[in-house]
C-alpha cells in the first residue's frame, strides 16, 4: 500500500477530472439534431476527444489502484471510459452513447470524490479505527 499526498491526491483527480471533461466534450460534439454542414468533422473531433477521455479515464483508473485507493474507486472512475468509449466504438451513429453517460458520468464523479476524501491508508480502513 502506498501513501498518498495531497499533490499526488490532488493530480490523481486533475486527470481522473479531465477524463471526463473530455468525454462530454466528443458527445456535445457527436450530438446534433437537424442538418448539420460539418457533421463528418464534428463526428471525427467528437469521436477523438472521446478516445482521449477513455484513455485518461482507464489511465486514472490504474493510478488510483496503484496509489491504494479502493478498488470500488477504481471502478467508478474506469466506468465512465468503458461504458462510453465502449458504446461509441460499437454504435456510434446512435444516442447509446450519450445515454449510457447519464448513468456513467455521475458514477465517474462519485469515483473522483471516492479517491480524493476517501483513505487510503490500510490502518484508517480498519474496523478498530472507527
Amino acid at each position: 500500500m502506498r501513501a498518498t499526498t495531497v499533490r499526488a491526491r490532488t493530480a490523481w483527480s486533475g486527470v481522473a477530472a479531465a477524463s471526463l471533461i473530455l468525454l462530454c466534450l466528443g458527445l456535445s460534439q457527436t450530438l446534433y439534431l437537424g442538418e448539420v454542414g460539418n457533421a463528418y468533422e464534428r463526428d471525427r473531433t467528437g469521436n477523438a476527444l472521446i478516445l482521449a477521455g477513455a484513455a485518461l479515464g482507464l489511465a486514472a483508473a490504474g493510478w488510483s489502484h496503484y496509489r491504494g485507493a479502493p478498488r470500488w474507486v477504481s471502478t467508478l472512475v474506469a466506468a465512465p471510459a468503458v461504458a462510453v468509449a465502449g458504446l461509441n466504438l460499437v454504435v456510434g451513429d446512435s444516442l447509446l452513447p450519450h445515454v449510457s453517460a447519464l448513468v456513467a458520468v455521475p458514477l465517474g464523479l462519485a469515483g473522483i470524490i471516492g479517491g480524493i476524501v476517501g483513505s487510503s491508508s490500510p490502518a484508517d480502513r480498519s474496523p478498530a479505527a472507527f
